[in-house]
């Protein structure tokens, strides 16, 4: 009953999973999930196949341990200072994050994304750049939100210097990291993969909707002492014009600790501008 509920998407995430061929039409992809299940699943498909209909159903009544694997959403990353005086940073956990012409710009939490899903992550000491919870991501289309893992925090200049730092620091819940793990999707080329994420967003300080992503000027992250790969840049719309990357959330999955009893560390630099 309950893969026969399964959407396109919850079909691909657990025959990924399984290690068999998720392509082709829905009907092809329920007929092998079924035929997975009948000729008799190991205990951790099985888990799987619990967790994946918990999603799709999330008001279906749990015991209190599967309440709090449900409640657990991809959540919030540290947050940074700001490219300018008003930038916030944040940092969420999710399954499955501003326009240029306001005059700050904002660093939200990371969301771990996963099959569409995020978590909240607690500070390890408290935040020295100031918080902003007001500030709110427009979400993603095809992913929920688990938990933010840090609060949308500003990224405000700190001397007359042009380029800028801030230092964050999360840990994620036994909980969380067993969600990750049990959501990873070997991609062809032995790649790895989470369908569960923790991604890094950045906006502008604005309250008064939800905002888009927007990445600071010169924008650099460090997860755990690694550079992150941004997203690269798009061609220039006329000669001269100076190169900008797609604003979008940063995955920073790849990179993180995945322990309840080690920290992971985000370091962000920026320029900042003029009046940003």
């Amino acid at each position: 009953h309950m893969v026969v509920s399964f959407r396109i998407s919850e079909l691909q995430v657990l025959l990924g999973f399984a290690g068999r061929n998720k392509s082709g039409r829905k009907h092809e992809l329920l007929s092998r999930a079924l035929h997975l299940v009948k000729s008799g699943c190991n205990p951790t498909i099985l888990m799987k196949i619990k967790e994946l209909y918990r999603r799709r159903f999330p008001r279906k009544v749990l015991n209190s341990t599967e309440l709090s694997m449900l409640h657990m959403q991809a959540g919030a990353l540290p947050t940074a200072t700001s490219l300018a005086q008003g930038a916030v940073c944040h940092l969420g956990y999710d399954s499955g994050a501003m326009p240029s012409s306001l005059p700050s710009s904002v660093l939200s939490p990371i969301p771990i994304l996963g099959p569409k899903h995020e978590t909240d992550i607690q500070h390890l000491s408290p935040p020295i750049h100031p918080v902003h919870p007001d500030v709110k991501m427009k979400r993603l289309p095809f992913y929920d939100v688990y938990d933010e893992l840090i609060k949308p925090t500003t990224l405000a200049s700190t001397s007359t210097q042009r380029f800028e730092e801030a230092h964050f620091s999360f840990a994620l819940t036994p909980q969380q990291v067993h969600q990750i793990l049990t959501s990873r999707d070997i991609l062809p080329g032995a790649k790895c993969d989470y369908t569960v994420q923790v991604q890094l967003r950045f906006c502008l300080c604005e309250t008064s909707c939800p905002q888009e992503d927007y990445f600071p000027p010169n924008l650099f992250v460090k997860v755990n002492g690694k550079l992150c790969p941004l997203p690269g840049y798009l061609p220039p719309t006329k000669n001269g014009a100076e190169p900008k990357r797609p604003n979008r959330p940063i995955n920073i999955s790849p990179l993180i600790r995945l322990s309840s009893t080690v920290p992971n560390n985000i370091v962000v630099n920026w320029s900042s501008e003029f009046g940003r």
